[in-house]
């Protein structure tokens, strides 16, 4: 499977090319190149406008989690509806047990390797 898409993404880049140069649409030409056949041949420029830099820190950790896949700080809660099918870790459809306990006890791990701001499903 890996082989075919392999060969679709190589035969998407050999075969893609550049629209033409046209003037009637020249508010929404990126490509400023009139002789471009190619997207490597590109270029463009924008007239009175200021960028704002890019902040020092702009890569700031973070680290998404779902929280029941992640750690299971109390198995007391774990069957919470008093069922025997309900906690089942080699399902994809049950729940696994992680909760609230189990990240407040791993925030040292996450802290650790750089993590800065935390994001729940």
């Amino acid at each position: 499977m890996s082989g075919l898409l392999f060969f679709l993404y190589a035969l998407f880049f050999t075969i893609s090319s550049a629209f033409r140069y046209d003037e009637a649409y020249v508010q929404y030409n990126l490509n400023e190149n009139k002789t471009a056949t190619d997207p490597l041949d590109y270029w463009g420029e924008w007239t009175d406008h200021t960028y704002t830099p890019s902040p020092d820190n702009w890569r700031f950790p973070w680290y998404t989690l779902f929280l029941d896949r992640f750690v299971n700080g109390d198995p007391t809660n774990d069957n919470i509806n008093g069922t025997t099918f309900e906690h089942d870790t080699n399902s994809n459809q049950m729940r696994h047990g992680g909760d609230l306990q189990g990240l407040v006890d791993t925030l040292d791990y996450l802290q650790g390797m750089g993590v800065k701001v935390i994001f729940t499903d």
